[in-house]
């Protein structure tokens, strides 16, 4: 069971918050097996940064994506946005923040990917509040790297995660935030809960 008082008072007074065992042990083992069997296709693009139209590809980050969407036929992806769906209904209850929309996707770093220090924030619109992300790694070792580390808006470090199965971090999207290099294959949902303007 997801702690939601305990959610939205890490969100108020640090900007984030951390759930381990966010899904079923069997909804977690799927959505890892899906990602590797659509990267393994060949279905995974090569990141981009920027919004739409004005996207493109980069020296900032070296991540592979695979969008999903809600039409999807899996029961794993549809655990996924359930879960993170309720978490919206919570947030927009208890902050009135006016979640409308949830975008997400399949995120594959292969060994020496990163993603260097930035906002999900656009600086054209700010429509993006909340930043999440969902792990697909099992028995994840320090030592692999690829850690998350998120920063105040003073730019001081305030969480170094590691990307451990089935753990969910959500943050503030104008947090800034890197994926170190990662030295291991490592899988994981990125995701922005986003207002309609």
């Amino acid at each position: 069971m997801i702690n939601h008082e305990l959610l939205i008072d890490n969100l108020c007074t640090q900007g984030f918050s951390i759930i381990d065992d966010f899904l079923e042990s069997s909804s977690y083992h799927v959505l890892r097996e899906l990602a590797h069997s659509l990267h393994q296709q060949g279905l995974f693009k090569n990141a981009k940064i920027g919004a739409k139209i004005q996207a493109q590809f980069n020296e900032i980050r070296k991540d592979e994506t695979y969008w999903l969407d809600e039409d999807s036929d899996s029961s794993a992806v549809q655990a996924y946005l359930q879960q993170t769906n309720a978490l919206a209904c919570t947030l927009n209850q208890s902050l009135f923040l006016s979640l409308t929309k949830f975008e997400t996707h399949f995120a594959a770093y292969q060994p020496g990917s990163f993603y260097k220090k930035h906002v999900d924030q656009f600086t054209s619109t700010r429509t993006r509040k909340i930043s999440c992300v969902y792990y697909l790694n099992d028995e994840w070792q320090e030592t692999f790297g690829g850690e998350l580390k998120l920063y105040n808006l003073s730019d001081e470090l305030m969480a170094t995660v590691y990307p451990q199965g089935n753990r969910f971090i959500c943050f503030k999207s104008e947090l800034p935030h890197e994926v170190c290099v990662t030295h291991n294959m490592r899988y994981s949902i990125a995701g922005w809960m986003k207002t309609r303007c």
